[in-house]
């Protein structure tokens, strides 16, 4: 009988403050199978790695079924990692209890396999750089828009963690000194301002100003459809949100001067209107040579673009570990 070679492929978990997404695939982006559960964000780090673990557990075993040989796993969280160690850094403001979190160590020692462990959103950076829509940049900024406002930034077509990995993190940006405190212990941080439940909060503010009831569910996709319908109220809250976030680029486009600014993640899911509406503002911010040539762009991965992200960081550091070997 004629043994068939197994493939290769790898593991992509994302980890965010409502759901646990994963996916198996291979180093040139492709997705053979992809789900996602509940993270556990609010039950804690022990109910977290459970999480982990059922999601590993059921890619291993849809590799099994489609001839697939698993070699390692990229996971992707919110926080500062520690790269070099796959450990989070301190607290992570959207996740209780996930404090120096030691990624890389649980995972490896559950199931015998190398993990590398970063940022979500250089996740997601780094999956739009390779095959989405900054593809063929060498200086790009991305942001991420949902639970919380991640930053992953490419400086000459490397990706920036900072000196002690804790560097991009664009959604902990002060964009008013005296303002409303953050979940990561600051002030007027533009998460505060300008992230998913941000936005949820500003809406159901004005509803209760006003005569309009407030829904049983509020959410972003109901503040952007009644919106379109031209509900003042939900019209005045993404007006805020996109001065905010055009406040907040302006700053980063003086600073690093990116050929190209990616926005993902789900409030970005609003569409292209609200991407215009953003750079709209913007242009306020930033100045004029900074800006010269800068495109601000939707996301083309979406949902996808944290997993692909985390194969690929799997795929690119278990080749180089490879090679480190036979030298």
């Amino acid at each position: 009988m004629e043994l068939t070679s197994l493939k290769d492929a790898f593991i992509g978990l994302d980890l965010g403050g409502t759901f646990l997404k994963y996916a198996l695939g291979t180093a040139d982006g492709t997705i053979f199978y992809k789900n996602k559960i509940p993270s556990n964000a609010k039950k804690g780090g022990a109910a977290i790695f459970s999480a982990m673990f059922a999601a590993v557990a059921d890619l291993l075993k849809q590799a099994e079924s489609s001839n697939l040989k698993v070699k390692a796993i990229g996971c992707g969280s919110p926080g500062a990692v520690d790269f070099d160690r796959g450990k989070i850094i301190g607290n992570t403001p959207n996740l209780r209890d996930w404090a120096d979190a030691d990624i890389r160590g649980r995972l490896s020692s559950r199931f015998h396999l190398p993990v590398w462990a970063d940022n979500d959103a250089n996740l997601m950076a780094l999956a739009e750089c390779r095959y989405g829509a900054a593809k063929g940049y060498r200086y790009v900024i991305a942001l991420t828009l949902g639970t919380g406002i991640g930053g992953g930034i490419f400086i000459g077509d490397e990706l920036y963690r900072g000196a002690r990995f804790a560097g991009s993190e664009i959604g902990h940006m002060s964009i008013k000194y005296d303002g409303i405190p953050c979940n990561c212990g600051g002030i007027g941080c533009i998460e505060a301002y300008a992230s998913a439940p941000a936005m949820v909060k500003s809406y159901i503010e004005k509803l209760s100003r006003s005569d309009l009831p407030i829904p049983k569910t509020v959410n972003t996709e109901l503040v952007f459809a009644q919106a379109q319908q031209g509900q003042m109220e939900a019209i005045s809250v993404i007006d805020e949100t996109c001065h905010y976030l055009g406040a907040a680029i302006g700053n980063v486009v003086n600073i690093f001067n990116p050929e190209i600014i990616v926005i993902g993640g789900g409030v970005a899911d609003a569409g292209d209107q609200f991407i215009a509406q953003i750079w709209q503002q913007t242009q306020k911010y930033a100045m004029a040579a900074a800006l010269r040539g800068v495109k601000l762009v939707r996301a083309q991965l979406g949902n996808n673009a944290g997993m692909i992200g985390a194969i690929a960081l799997a795929a690119d550091y278990y080749k180089l570990s490879a090679a480190k070997q036979q030298e």
